[in-house]
């Protein structure tokens, strides 16, 4: 029967110690002291009867010698109780050995946890490394013209439990580990449904700065000139990635809290400027339509340009000012082409290489 990382006594000991240190409780943990309570903890799971009464029994004692050492004890049972979440092939070492004897596998065990294998394992730098190697990583890109979902393995045992949609010229690499779950998203446009886990937060990085989420459904554009958040529902926080970010209006919070039906477009002249969007018409793309309100056609063209085989080109930067209004079909780059010149004073100039550019006409 296997043993349990911790056993009851244990458990209440640590209970007596939040009671008895709680008013002077210190705000650092000494990691020199969760390693030293580590290693006592492991002995008294672990060894033989006798041999794990008397390490109990030391720890009760050191525990109680000041609130550091309590505090320690704590942080020390929290990390010995992760290690029933360990790899299969370390856990079934901690099978119960025979009355009054160890194994010989326990007797390795043993050593290694009471030496520099507990600490190593469960100490500072350990135990991050522990938490954040990641688990699960996957390099995405839509090199298509149409849009591909992709089923994120972050539920139980692996399961799918959050979804992504890329649009066209999309790359973004997804990190699952046991702490966090990170999509950083180098170029283009995706959406995210994403299912709640408190314990391992799901955060989108752009050039930017990291977008945290705590389940929703919301899209993120990283284009040419700016990067642009839109939520469907739910709440994500925006945080710079860099300081010098200013958001319009003034004297905002440096993180950015977007609700249902907001949005938030970053600018790589360190400008920031909320707006409202329809839920219904956020990441449109997924349903074959492109969308734009009063968008400056130097911030539209990238998202057309993903639909076209041949890119549209700016002609300078006066055409790149000029505003968009209208939804276009994703599936026919060329109507929206063709109503251009109609919406916009456009002239469309085709060159001997095929290029399309876009210029400002003057009569």
């Amino acid at each position: 029967m296997p043993i349990s990382p911790s056993t009851s006594s244990l458990a209440n000991a640590a209970r007596v110690s939040v009671n008895s240190h709680q008013a002077t409780m210190p705000d650092r943990i000494d990691e020199q002291r969760v390693e030293k309570a580590l290693a006592l903890i492991a002995r008294a799971a672990i060894d033989v009867p006798e041999a794990a009464a008397k390490a109990e029994d030391a720890l009760s004692r050191w525990r109680a010698r000041s609130p550091e050492n309590a505090a320690a004890c704590i942080e020390a049972h929290h990390r010995w109780q992760m290690l029933a979440q360990l790899a299969p092939e370390l856990r079934e070492q901690f099978d119960a050995p025979a009355a009054g004897r160890r194994s010989p596998q326990r007797r390795q065990l043993l050593a290694y946890l009471a030496g520099a294998g507990i600490t190593g394992l469960l100490g500072s730098s350990g135990w991050w490394a522990y938490r954040h190697t990641p688990q699960f990583v996957s390099a995405l890109d839509n090199t298509s013209l149409l849009p591909e979902s992709f089923a994120v393995p972050d539920g139980p045992d692996g399961q799918t439990a959050s979804h992504i949609v890329l649009a066209p010229s999309t790359r973004l690499q997804i990190s699952l580990s046991r702490a966090e779950r990170t999509a950083t998203l180098e170029q283009g446009e995706a959406y995210f449904a994403i299912a709640q886990d408190n314990a391992r937060p799901f955060r989108v990085r752009t050039q930017a700065g990291d977008i945290e989420v705590l389940g929703t459904a919301f899209s993120v554009s990283v284009r040419t000139h700016a990067v642009a958040i839109e939520v469907e529902h739910g709440h994500v926080r925006f945080a710079p990635r860099a300081a010098g970010i200013r958001r319009l209006p003034l004297f905002a919070p440096p993180a950015i809290d977007l609700y249902q039906g907001q949005a938030l477009t970053i600018r790589t002249t360190g400008v920031a400027q909320s707006s409202q969007v329809n839920p219904e018409q956020v990441a449109a793309w997924r349903d074959g339509w492109l969308i734009f309100d009063n968008a400056r056609l130097d911030d539209a063209l990238p998202t057309i340009n993903a639909y076209r085989l041949t890119p549209l080109i700016l002609q300078d930067q006066r055409t790149g000012q000029l505003r968009l209004t209208g939804r276009f079909r994703t599936d026919d780059p060329d109507s929206l082409l063709r109503a251009l010149p109609v919406i916009l004073p456009l002239n469309i100039v085709t060159h001997p290489d095929g290029s399309l550019r876009l210029a400002v006409r003057t009569s």
